[in-house]
Formats: structure tokens, C-alpha cells, sequence
């Protein structure tokens, strides 16, 4: 089948989407899965002696932490084959024992060790003889304490040492603690953490990060301290406190700033605003000063370089009027001016978690997106997602907002290939925070095509690429951010405000505010949108730029997402040959939620056959912790759409047509080509084109599904679904069809559009 969908241009029409009101699916019981596993190895007198021999060592070696304590976490190695969470040993590390209480890595679990329990858990790994045990038993590899070395990461004390920024007279450390499930034990082995640092003469402070993370900052006054943390039986990782900039600007002057920009006419509260945390926005400008809804700044005036901050304003506010050239959309929208960035770039991420909150209790009413164009130096794990984007998907979720984040520049020459060497593969990933789950993090792609560099379209030759941890696709979408050659001789950039005049550069950071401007506009035009159903239209339109009709190629998302981003009217109404409609509602534990005899459009139906072809998005807000590891995401919603057929016996059997896209994550990082390995990502699309042949069935069933880990309390999940229906030649009336149809079947209401406000020129 040809992998592609028509994209339209503007409509003469303006049709609304159409919204399903919610709670008109079905609840249906989930069954039980299939008969239980059956051992991976055959467990004998060697191997439960084995295993024991690892539990007494363990009660051996930290004897003095549980007598101390009462508790400490233990590390359980599992065979590599036996990683998929149905086959994850809780039977045998239960409360009865010795219970799981996170992940690391993929086959690295975490259990809560006392006396008792490791007694416990000896007996039953020699004497267990019950199915289940004994499966449980072979999934298990090792047993044992954790090293110095798992807490610094397989780095040396003194490389970590060296990694931490120096902050007044001290080496500034992270510290994560382990959580252990218990409010009393978790404030022992805080209280003991503490403790022993005051010992040691290292000052320890948590502002900034939330009190259920654990993670601390640690001022050290040489390498010995990273050391002495390093043995504390708590301790779960230690690192070098990241720190934070923006990438400076090196901008080539092109021209005067034009006299005829678009400039607000109504209140600026009437229109969308974006959020420009950066490293704040020039006020010598009086066209972008009118655009300025409001300025705060947590930068000393003797540290202040607004530079960068004003180039991101200046496409955030004017990237169509500043690029007229480039294929690029945006509307009015204000500024809120937020400058966290010093010229020094010494922004600490528990200082700049502490200023986002701040600005967020104030602001987060009102402004809804919030653009980051700034990282870290060090690409994101593939075991684990950054603190810093854990803290940041706490605080989308806590003042419902969305944050768009740059994927990151890779400044080394030379720059990295397309497609990418096997040498670049790790090298060019994403940096912090743009493995944030429920951020939208934006890559950069070329606008020309020059020697010696990406084409046209194509990813630019700095932008990072993904995936993030498990597999989640990132970036999530693509704008343009410029063209530079591979050895940086060349560089055609976007322009922007630069200097007080129209200047050009490249970066990620520059094709960011371009998708905040769109987001913001989204959130503006719908009323009480959420999160989630703004970043699905945005990405349900989103297309392969280097050709607008065409989906993202599965081998091919890691550098481009889903796409780049529709304009924003294309976003928010249909077209006569396409009926869009969209679900948001719940689903519950152990149910599917189910839409039964769904209407076609009868104009896509010829002689019993059904054609067209079919897109669908879905995106929630996972329930997430990130004390499990690459686990961290702990619900998925699925979703299928297909028909009934008849089997031989007369008896309508389901046959699914619409498949999941990119669920494949092809060559890359084989460790984490495991079932289904990005079934937990918050955004997912799926697509059928149905040739001229058509498809047969009797009648069409949308389903959503609820998936749990981790036996989280069984909570409902809300989502949003968009399910789209076009005429690939564009000559059916899909619309009106449908609309009809729809209508007949279910209570509808119209997504009401906010007519566009005004602006002068």
C-alpha cells in the first residue's frame, strides 16, 4: 500500500470538527490473559544454591545498614529473556519477603531487604516447589547489594567529581535516594542520609525538586566526598548537578526591521501567549515591545544578555512575517518574557525548577505554553528519563500546561549525517529535558539545500535525534531551523530579531517557538482545551516535510517525529472530503471501551466494499514514577478500529484495519527491541489506506483499551482519540455524509472555533 494521505489545502468551507460527547461507549470486561509461563531454566539443587548463597551474602555484607536502619534496597539481576513485565518475579519477591520496589535498566529490578525478609526469601528460593515459584525462581540471574559503582553510574568518583559545576566555593553533586514504599523507613534513611553527610561536612539541599522525588543537591569539597556518598546504603545515583544555557547566538545581520509587522490591537490578554523562558527579551524594540504581556526576571542585571531570548520571541511573535519564503504558519501572540538564563550559563536545574514554579503559580491560568529553548550538554540515558524531565511532566500535569522544548544542538564538527553513521548514533541524541514525556520536543529541519549538507527537509546537520528512554519517540515534531554544511563552513539560518535589527542563525532552539506560536494558537482557538487534545491535533496533521501528502516512514521517526506540523486552520476544521472526529472520555481498569456498528461514509462504500483511507491519533497522560527506571510510564491506552467478519461457522469475528505506526523501533539500540517496546509512549498514531480494492465486513467497532504495570491503583485513564475518514482523490462529500450519519448515531456537538483576533499592520 502507497504510505501516504492526502493533505489539503484551504477550504472555501469552514467545517467543524465534530466532538463525541463522552461516556456513549460501552464497557466491556477485559478476559484474562493466556495460561501461565513456564520456566526459562530448569530449577535444581545448583541453581536454588546458588541463588541462596546470594541472599546470605547479602545479609553478611550489610548486616550493619539493616541493624542500623531495618531496611536497605538490594539490586535483582534477571535473565535478559525474561524482562517483559508478565514474567517479572513478584511472586517471589512479595511482601512476604523482600518486595520490588523499582527498576533500573531493562532486567534491573530493586527490592526492600530487611532481616526478616531476606530469611524469608532464602526459605522460599530452597524450598518453593509451586508453578509460579518456580518460574519466578528461573527468571533470576543475581542477587545482590549495591556497589559504589551502580550509584555513580559505571563512572569513576573522580570523572564524577570533575562533572560537577562549580557553584561558589563547592562542586555542586546530584543525589537520588531510593523510595521504599514506607513513609516511617523513608524518613529513616532520609534522617540517615543527612546524617551522615553532616559527617562528612557536605551540605545537602532539596529546593526546587519536588518532596517525592528524593533527589538532593550535594556541595562537595573534592572527589573523596563524591566517594563517601557513593557508599551510603541509601543512595541510589550520584552525578554532577546538570546545568543549563541556552546556545548562544551567532547571528549574521540581513537587514532593518521592517515598519509594517503586525502589532496588537485589542488587549494583550486577548490574545494566545507564549511563555520565552530564556535569556530574556530586549525592551529597546518598541514593535516587539508592544507584544510583551508581561517580564520577570530571576537574572541579576550585571548577568544579563538577551540575545538569544529576543531571536526566540521574534519567531514566537513574527517567524511567517520574518520568513516569508518558507512554508511557515503563525498568528498574533504575546510574550511573556521570562528570563532565567545568565550570560554566565550557570543555571543549576534545581534554580530553574524553582523559577518555573514560581512563575507557574502566577501565570499557568492563563498562559498554557511555555517554550524551553534550552538543554543540557549530555544526551538523554536509554535506561532512564533525566530528573530534570520527570520534574518537568510533574509540573505540566500539576498546572496543566505544556512546555515545547528544543531536541538540542550538536556543535561538534563534523556535524551529524543524514542518515545518520552508526558512530553518530549515540553521540547525537537528545539532551535533557527533551526526553520529558509529556513535552513536545521539537527537531529542526533544513529550509535549502546546500553542499556538503542535509537536503532540503531533511533533518539539519546539528539537530539531535531521538529515541528517548524505552523508546518513546522524540523529537516529537520538526520545524525549520536552519541549513549549515556538515564541517560548518556554510550556514543558512532562519531570521529573527537580532542586535535591534533582522539577523539569521540555526538551532533547534530557533524552530522551538515556531510549534509554540502553533500550540499557543490551538490552545487559544479551542475553549477549555486540554493538554492532551491540543498536542493531538497538532500531531494528527503533522506530515513527512519533504513531501506534505506523506506519513513518516517507521525507519525514519527517531530524526523526524511525526512530522512537521500542519498549518493552524488545517488543525482546526475539516475539509468536504474528510470527516474528523474526536473522543475524549475515560477508560477503567480491566475494561475496553467500545463504539459498536460505527457509521462509514456511505459516499466510501461501492458495492459492499468500503474504501478511503483512515488516520488515527491518540495521546493521554500516562500515570507515571520514575523510581521504575525506563518503566517510568505506567499506563498505555491502546486503540483499534476495524470490522466484523463472518468465519466459516457463520460467527462475526474481529479483524483489526487500522495498524499502529511506528511500532517498530527498527535498527537502532537492539537492547530495547523487546514486545511491544513503545507501547508506553503518551502519543501514538495509526493509519490504513484502503485501495481501490476495498474491504469487506459486515460493520465497523472503535475500541480503547486501559494497559497497567507496576499494580498501580486501578484509576481511570482519560484520553483523547482523533479519528479521521478522507477521499484520497477528493471528490466525495465525506463531510456532509458522515456528519449525517454521526448524528443519527450518537450526541455530537461541534468544536467551536474562536474567531481570530485582530491585529494591524
Amino acid at each position: 500500500m502507497p504510505n501516504k494521505s492526502k493533505s489539503s489545502g484551504n477550504s472555501a468551507e469552514h467545517l467543524p470538527i465534530k466532538i463525541i460527547n463522552p461516556k456513549q461507549g460501552r464497557e466491556v470486561k477485559v478476559q484474562p490473559g493466556g495460561p501461565p509461563s513456564l520456566p526459562f531454566k530448569t530449577v535444581n539443587v545448583h541453581l536454588r544454591g546458588t541463588l541462596s548463597g546470594y541472599v546470605r551474602n547479602i545479609e553478611e555484607k550489610l548486616k550493619q545498614d539493616i541493624d542500623k536502619l531495618g531496611v536497605v534496597p538490594v539490586r535483582v539481576e534477571l535473565l535478559r529473556k525474561a524482562i517483559a513485565k508478565t514474567h517479572r518475579p513478584e511472586g517471589l519477591f512479595s511482601d512476604r519477603t523482600c518486595p520490588i520496589i523499582g527498576a533500573g535498566k531493562l532486567g534491573e529490578l530493586f527490592i526492600r531487604a530487611t532481616s526478616d525478609g531476606l530469611k524469608k526469601l532464602d526459605e522460599r528460593i530452597l524450598r518453593a516447589d509451586s508453578a509460579k515459584l518456580l518460574t519466578d525462581i528461573s527468571t533470576v540471574e543475581k542477587i545482590e547489594p549495591i556497589s559504589p559503582e551502580n550509584r555513580l553510574l559505571g563512572i569513576k568518583f573522580e570523572e564524577v567529581f570533575k562533572s560537577c559545576p562549580k557553584i561558589s566555593n563547592s562542586h555542586l553533586a546530584k543525589v537520588q535516594l531510593f523510595k521504599l514504599n514506607d513513609g516511617k523507613e523513608q524518613e529513616g534513611i532520609i534522617k540517615d542520609f543527612i546524617s551522615r553527610c553532616k559527617v562528612f561536612g557536605i551540605t545537602v539541599d532539596a529546593i526546587g525538586y519536588s518532596k517525592d522525588s528524593l533527589y538532593f543537591g550535594v556541595a562537595c569539597k573534592d572527589a573523596n566526598d563524591i566517594k563517601e556518598l557513593s557508599n551510603i546504603v541509601s543512595v541510589r545515583s550520584i552525578m554532577g548537578m546538570p546545568v543549563f544555557r541556552s546556545i548562544k547566538v551567532n547571528g549574521m545581520i540581513k537587514a532593518s526591521i521592517p515598519t509594517n509587522l503586525p502589532q496588537p490591537v485589542n488587549s494583550l490578554s486577548d490574545y494566545p501567549i507564549v511563555a520565552v523562558v530564556d535569556s530574556g527579551v530586549t525592551d529597546q524594540i518598541p514593535a516587539l515591545n508592544s507584544w510583551i504581556y508581561k517580564r520577570d526576571s530571576f537574572v541579576a542585571p550585571t548577568y544579563r544578555d538577551t540575545t538569544h531570548g529576543t531571536f526566540v520571541a521574534g519567531l514566537a511573535c513574527w517567524a511567517k512575517e520574518l520568513n516569508p519564503a518558507l512554508d511557515v504558519d503563525s498568528l498574533p501572540c504575546a510574550i511573556y518574557d521570562m528570563q532565567v538564563i545568565s550570560n554566565n550559563n550557570d543555571l543549576t536545574e534545581p534554580q530553574l525548577l524553582q523559577d518555573l514554579e514560581t512563575a507557574l503559580k502566577e501565570h499557568s491560568s492563563k498562559i498554557k505554553v511555555w517554550n524551553l529553548s534550552l538543554g543540557a550538554d549530555k544526551p538523554c540515558s536509554l535506561d532512564s528519563f533525566s530528573s530534570f524531565a520527570v520534574e518537568l511532566d510533574k509540573l505540566q500535569e500539576k498546572y496543566k500546561v505544556s512546555f515545547v522544548i528544543s531536541a538540542g544542538n550538536y556543535e561538534t564538527p563534523p556535524l551529524l549525517n543524514y542518515p545518520r553513521h552508526k558512530t553518530q548514533l549515540d553521540i547525537g541524541r537528545i539532551t535533557p529535558p527533551a526526553d520529558s514525556v509529556l513535552g513536545i520536543t521539537v527537531g529542526a529541519i533544513s529550509h535549502k539545500s546546500i553542499t556538503n549538507a542535509p537536503n532540503e527537509g531533511e533533518p539539519s546537520a546539528f539537530s539531535r535525534h531521538g529515541a528517548g528512554p524505552n523508546c518513546i519517540i522524540k523529537p516529537d515534531l520538526v520545524h525549520f531551523g536552519g541549513t549549515v554544511s556538515y564541517n560548518l563552513a556554510t550556514a543558512i539560518g532562519v531570521n529573527s530579531i537580532y542586535k535591534n535589527q533582522i539577523g539569521e542563525d540555526c538551532g533547534t532552539s530557533f524552530s522551538a517557538p515556531i510549534v509554540s506560536n502553533m500550540l499557543a494558537n490551538i490552545y487559544h482557538n479551542i475553549s477549555n482545551a486540554s493538554p492532551s487534545l491540543t498536542r493531538a491535533l497538532l500531531t494528527h496533521y503533522a506530515r513527512d516535510p519533504r513531501n506534505n501528502n506523506l506519513r513518516v516512514p517507521d525507519e525514519e521517526v527517531n530524526y523526524f517525529g511525526f512530522g512537521k506540523p500542519a498549518n493552524i486552520a488545517r488543525c482546526l476544521e475539516c475539509d468536504p472530503w474528510t470527516t474528523t472526529l474526536i473522543f475524549e472520555d475515560d477508560v477503567r481498569p480491566g475494561y475496553s471501551l467500545e463504539w459498536s456498528n460505527f457509521p462509514y461514509p456511505s459516499c466510501l462504500i461501492n458495492n459492499g466494499k468500503y474504501t478511503g483511507d483512515i488516520w488515527m491519533t491518540l495521546a493521554f497522560q500516562p500515570k507515571r514514577d520514575e523510581k521504575w527506571g525506563s518503566e517510568y510510564c505506567e499506563t498505555h491506552v491502546d486503540a483499534s478500529f476495524g470490522i466484523y467478519r463472518k468465519d466459516k461457522d457463520g460467527k462475526l469475528v474481529f479483524h483489526g484495519q487500522v495498524p499502529p505506526e511506528h511500532s517498530n523501533p527498527g535498527e537502532l539500540y537492539e537492547i530495547f527491541q523487546v514486545a511491544n517496546s513503545r507501547k508506553w509512549a503518551p502519543v501514538r498514531t495509526y493509519f490504513r489506506h484502503i485501495g481501490r480494492g476495498g474491504l469487506q465486513g459486515e460493520h465497523w467497532r472503535l475500541k480503547a483499551q486501559l494497559l497497567q504495570r507496576h499494580n498501580i491503583p486501578a484509576e481511570p485513564q482519560h484520553f483523547v482519540l482523533i479519528l479521521s475518514i478522507t477521499d484520497p482523490t477528493r471528490s466525495k462529500d465525506v463531510y456532509n455524509d458522515m456528519s449525517i450519519r454521526v448524528n443519527s448515531r450518537y450526541q455530537t456537538r461541534n468544536m467551536i472555533v474562536r474567531v481570530a483576533t485582530r491585529v494591524q499592520t
